[in-house]
C-alpha cells in the first residue's frame, strides 16, 4: 500500500498509485468534502513527487449533497463565518485551484453519471475520456443554487460561451456523443472496454515525455488574457527557466528510428 493510499483513501475516495499514475475514484454517488480534499493534497503533494507521472480522477457521481456535504476540513476552520447564511464553496475552489495549479498531466475518466461539481472536476483537467453510457448534466440551477467553484470562468474558455451557458443555466442532460460534439469530452470509449483503457493509457500518458507535458501546458495555462507578443515573452520565459532533460532522449529516439524512453525529467 502506497503512501497516498494510507493517506488519503476513505469511505468517500480510493487513491491507489501504481507504475507512476496516482489514480484517484470516486466512491458512492455523491462527492463530499472529504473526497474533495483527499484530491487537493493529494495533487498537491505529486507535484513535486518524481515517483507521479500523471493522475487521474475516474468520476462517476450525481454532485454533491447540499445538505450533507459532511464537516468542513479542519483546515479551513477559520474561513468558515458564523450565522445561517452558510460558508461558501471553500473546499470546492480549494480542490479545483490544486487542480488548476497542477502542471503534471491530469486525466478525467467521466464513467455512467457525471453531474454538477463532478464536472468541475473534469472541467479542471488536462483531458477527458468517457464511457459510451456516461451522462452530464449541472442540476444546481435547477435546485435554485449559484456554481461558484470556478466552473464559470473554466467551461467558456473550453467549449465557448453559448455551450457554457447552456449547460449552466439550462441543466440540460447531455449523452457523451454530444459532449464529445462541442469538445468537452476528447474521446467516448466502450462501456465493455472502458476499464482497460483507463489503465493503459494513463500509464501510457504516465511514459511520455511528462516533462515538457508540463512545460507546454504552463505556456497555455499561463497565456489565457495575453496578447501575442506578450506570450511569445512568456513562452521564452518559460523556455530559459525549465530544463527538459528528456529531449536528449526524445532526438535521439528519433534519429535511431525507436521508441523513447524517457524519465519524466
Amino acid at each position: 500500500m502506497s503512501d497516498y493510499e494510507k493517506r488519503l483513501s476513505n469511505e468517500s475516495i480510493r487513491c491507489v498509485q501504481v507504475d507512476g499514475v496516482l489514480n484517484f475514484r470516486f466512491l458512492g454517488n455523491r462527492i463530499d468534502y472529504t473526497a474533495l480534499d483527499a484530491v487537493a493534497l493529494g495533487v498537491a503533494d505529486a507535484e513535486t513527487d518524481p515517483e507521479i507521472r500523471a493522475i487521474a480522477l475516474q468520476i462517476a457521481a450525481d454532485g454533491d449533497d447540499p445538505e450533507n456535504p459532511l464537516p468542513v476540513p479542519q483546515r479551513f476552520a477559520h474561513r468558515i463565518p458564523k450565522g445561517s447564511h452558510g460558508h461558501g464553496p471553500i473546499v470546492e475552489q480549494a480542490t479545483l485551484l490544486a487542480l488548476r495549479e497542477c502542471t503534471k498531466p491530469l486525466i478525467a475518466y467521466m464513467c455512467d453519471e457525471v453531474n454538477g461539481v463532478a464536472i468541475d472536476l473534469a472541467a479542471a483537467c488536462d483531458l477527458r475520456i468517457a464511457n459510451d453510457s456516461m451522462t452530464m448534466c449541472d442540476t444546481r440551477i435547477l435546485q435554485g443554487r449559484a456554481a461558484n467553484t470556478g466552473i464559470s470562468y473554466l467551461l467558456p474558455k473550453l467549449i465557448g460561451q453559448s455551450q457554457a451557458m447552456r449547460i449552466l443555466l439550462l441543466g440540460e442532460r447531455l449523452s457523451a456523443d454530444e459532449a464529445h460534439r462541442i469538445h468537452f469530452v476528447h474521446q467516448v470509449v466502450n462501456d465493455a472496454e472502458f476499464d482497460k483503457y483507463v489503465t493503459e493509457f494513463s500509464i501510457r500518458i504516465a511514459r511520455m515525455a511528462t516533462r515538457a507535458w508540463q512545460v507546454h501546458k504552463m505556456q497555455v495555462l499561463g497565456q489565457q488574457h495575453l496578447d501575442f507578443e506578450s506570450a511569445m515573452i512568456h513562452s521564452l520565459g518559460v523556455r530559459q527557466t525549465h530544463v527538459i532533460n528528456d529531449r536528449v532522449e526524445g532526438i535521439k529516439a528519433w534519429r535511431e528510428r525507436r521508441d523513447p524512453e524517457f524519465s519524466g525529467t
